[in-house]
């Protein structure tokens, strides 16, 4: 069973514990286990049919059914679902793991510590000021670009100037999470930001690097990147086709070509001639 936090949506396995039993996210805030709720008639993820919470198969489409509960308003719902039919929350979010331990930051070691900053936890490294973000906090960055919450993070994120360069010798740097080589990419096309990525966990950005990266996103950086990205396609494609075409241009007046195929017509006429 996954239980999410009210503040930060991190998710966590409390599979086997007691209803009552309380949590502390990393973020701080309490949370509470409770039992899950029953309703009435659920949804079938399959076929949208409406079917009994006791249903191990889809009288309608006649799939297989595995009940699961909500990690946000713990209402019952059937696996298969993306969001939860009764509040919204988004279910295929893996959970983490023991939180309370801290994380080595992946660029000096020193241990990380979580902050939440308006709904996003970030974890912050007090020696070189570098910052990891989980997959939730990245997706609601990048992808519902709050104004509030990007005045927040560039509010709460020390001031440091952002540099291009390394700040340090050590190119690659591990997850602090599963301790994995995290690979390096350029964030998008035209923001010159290369950031440490492990798919799985999150993203790391050293000193100065996520300011630039959230004005990046909200002055519309990715959709210029995503043009960009298109017409680089359609000009490829282009020059591709050009060169197709100017191949087959070059072997239609290729002389050796052309003479060999009209002295082989030559002799074919000829040769019938004799016959």
């Amino acid at each position: 069973m996954i239980l999410a936090c009210p503040s930060c949506d991190s998710r966590y396995d409390v599979t086997g514990h007691q209803d009552g039993q309380q949590f502390r996210c990393r973020c701080g805030t309490m949370m509470t286990l409770r039992e899950p709720k029953q309703v009435g008639l659920l949804m079938c993820p399959h076929c949208g049919g409406g079917v009994s919470p006791t249903a191990s198969r889809c009288q309608y489409c006649n799939e297989e059914l595995l009940l699961k509960a909500c990690p946000r308003c713990l209402s019952r719902v059937f696996a298969g679902h993306k969001h939860c039919p009764e509040c919204g929350t988004e279910l295929d979010v893996a959970a983490v793991g023991d939180t309370l331990k801290d994380r080595p930051c992946p660029r000096c070691t020193t241990a990380l510590r979580a902050r939440l900053v308006s709904d996003i936890v970030i974890d912050e490294c007090g020696q070189c000021l570098g910052l990891f973000l989980d997959q939730i906090a990245i997706k609601r960055v990048i992808m519902d670009r709050a104004q509030a919450r990007a005045e927040a993070l560039l509010g709460a994120i020390p001031k440091h100037e952002f540099s291009a360069a390394r700040p340090s010798e050590k190119m690659y740097v591990k997850c602090p999470i599963c301790a994995q080589i995290m690979n390096r990419k350029l964030f998008a096309a035209g923001s010159g930001v290369i950031v440490d990525v492990c798919r799985t966990h999150g993203t790391y950005f050293d000193a100065g690097e996520l300011p630039v990266i959230i004005e990046f996103v909200m002055q519309g950086g990715l959709e210029e990147a995503h043009r960009k990205d298109l017409e680089r396609m359609r000009d490829e494609l282009r020059r591709e086709r050009d060169e197709a075409r100017s191949d087959k241009l070059q072997v239609s007046i290729d002389p050796r070509v052309t003479s060999y195929g009209s002295g082989g017509a030559l002799v074919d006429l000829f040769l019938s001639l004799l016959h």
